[in-house]
């Protein structure tokens, strides 16, 4: 929407340099032929420049108001991103003093907060810097258990369907992170908050490989 704005305020800006540059060739055209021509009251070169600065009045009019509309549409985008950061921060605050589980965000909300340019779409749930993250990852992988190409195409195609190795590894290493040290259970929606690339297709092959468990209450626990 800004770039829509932003072109129209150009043409505009355009424009109005045109209309100026016609008033200037037809006033050096007028004072030319105007004594050798008579013309008709109509087509009177005076009644046509009075016109042409009426255009012209309401031409600016136009810019003005379009500068107006951007200012007010970056005022209301700048509230906005300011609102969405400051309720984040809130829900991020309540689910770490309190054992209520917050619901994650669907995903058009998501793109929402992506397309408002916020950084805080992330702030659900506490996750380390990128780059610790990273080197975390890397140190804990090497303790973990993972999945050979074998073992997953012993699994039948029918069930594993397009799931890749290195997906479900990644996966499965997760759960390990998180249930190696407490194997009370994970949900499905527990997985999403804590940003896990959890699907139905991921369960079921873990499953089938004796890897995992699943409970009455659907929590999911690895087989020790």
């Amino acid at each position: 929407m800004e770039t829509t704005v932003e072109k129209l305020e150009a043409m505009f800006v355009k424009s109005e340099a045109d209309l100026e540059y016609i008033e200037k060739r037809l006033k050096l055209d007028f004072i030319n032929n105007a004594a050798e021509n008579g013309c008709p009251a109509e087509e009177n070169p005076a009644v046509m420049l009075e016109n042409l600065r009426a255009i012209k009045a309401k031409h600016t009019a136009l810019c003005s108001q379009v500068k107006e509309i951007a200012a007010a549409q970056k005022e209301s985008m700048d509230s906005i991103r300011n609102n969405l950061s400051s309720v984040m921060e809130l829900i991020q605050h309540f689910q770490q003093t309190t054992d209520v589980e917050v619901q994650p965000m669907t995903e058009a909300e998501q793109e929402s907060a992506e397309l408002l340019g916020s950084a805080s779409t992330e702030t659900t749930t506490e996750v380390p810097p990128a780059a610790a993250a990273s080197g975390l990852q890397q140190a804990l992988s090497c303790e973990r258990e993972e999945l050979s190409e074998n073992t997953l195409e012993a699994v039948p195609l029918s069930m594993r369907s397009n799931v890749k190795l290195a997906d479900l590894n990644e996966f499965y290493q997760q759960l390990q992170q998180h249930l190696s040290k407490d194997n009370s259970g994970l949900s499905v929606q527990k997985m999403k908050q804590l940003k896990m690339k959890v699907s139905d297709t991921k369960l079921k092959v873990l499953q089938h490989l004796s890897v995992i468990e699943l409970d009455e209450r659907g929590q999911v626990h690895l087989v020790m």
